[in-house]
């Protein structure tokens, strides 16, 4: 059995946010926290929705914080916030309440996580994540919930 994504220090739940720069902030400091950022990718995937639009926004209810590797991964991490108010990202109508962010070095090492982010949104667990205080419960439900 492969390790569970998500653990105590990867995960946080019914965060409070200001906007949507803020839910980034809260987000990818998580990847900060645990060495697979740089200070500056926050602010680069910020950059980027301001610049393209909302992007990262693939589903309604869920929001994928990224950017490229050169700006400030440094290795494959993930992290999951959930909101405790929706936010909506400019140019976007669909309120988020799921921030899944990630970093990878190269443009292959997240595939894995890539794949579980599409098994969530394909799957219809959004909302289940979003109410969520467990994160046994969490691993679980992307663990289990098989197509």
């Amino acid at each position: 059995m492969k390790e569970s994504y998500f653990t105590e220090d990867n995960v946080q739940f019914n965060v409070e946010v200001k906007d949507w720069k803020d839910a980034i902030y809260k987000s990818v400091a998580l990847l900060r926290k645990n060495g697979y950022v740089t200070d500056k990718y926050a602010t680069e995937v910020i950059k980027n929705v301001q610049q393209y639009g909302p992007y990262i926004v693939i589903s309604p209810g869920i929001a994928i914080p990224h950017t490229r590797p050169e700006n400030g991964a440094i290795e494959v991490g993930v992290s999951l916030v959930t909101l405790k108010k929706p936010v909506y990202f400019k140019d976007s109508s669909s309120p988020v309440k799921v921030m899944i962010s990630f970093s990878a070095t190269d443009n292959d090492q997240h595939l894995e996580i890539i794949k579980m982010i599409v098994k969530i949104v394909e799957n219809g667990l959004i909302n289940t994540i979003s109410t969520m205080n467990s994160i046994a419960d969490l691993n679980n439900l992307i663990e289990d919930d098989r197509p």
